[in-house]
């Protein structure tokens, strides 16, 4: 009697909702590229940083060099997205940008990666947010073969 809060009695559990990780990718037919984890909300001068450092190496581990000349990069239309600094860095970059229809989740083949990557890491056992970065992690590098189905199953609709 008594003992029920002795370190022996007691398991640690993880509770679900207690935050959120944003998380940045991309992926082309060959693979994925870098994955970020952002740390705090995006603005247009935090989210050209992640392409400066995710995705211009992203070019090159997929199609082998930094040339971004004939790259058509989509995104949805969130303000800093569109922001005129975001935009001029496309083109800047030699980066055509795709049209985006506004409220479309449902056309971007990365959404189909998203819904993978989540089922994944509900198999982890996640005890801190680093552990759940590092999860994040793992398995986003493990999905080359997930990338063309998302693709071939994109291009049906």
């Amino acid at each position: 009697m008594g003992n029920e809060y002795h370190t022996d009695c007691v398991v640690p559990t993880v509770k679900r909702g207690g935050g959120s990780v944003k998380i940045w990718g991309c992926m082309a037919a060959d693979g994925v590229g870098e994955m970020v984890v952002c740390e705090s909300r995006l603005n247009s001068a935090k989210y050209i940083q992640t392409f400066e450092t995710a995705l211009m190496p992203s070019l090159t581990s997929i199609f082998g060099d930094t040339n971004s000349d004939g790259v058509i990069f989509q995104q949805d239309n969130a303000p800093y997205r569109k922001s005129a600094t975001t935009l001029r860095w496309f083109t800047d970059n030699n980066i055509d940008l795709l049209d985006w229809p506004a409220h479309s989740p449902d056309l971007n083949p990365i959404e189909h990666l998203w819904g993978i990557l989540k089922r994944r890491i509900k198999e982890y056992n996640i005890t801190s947010k680093t552990s759940f970065k590092n999860a994040l992690l793992q398995e986003w590098h493990g999905m080359p073969s997930q990338v063309r189905n998302a693709l071939r199953s994109h291009h049906a609709r």
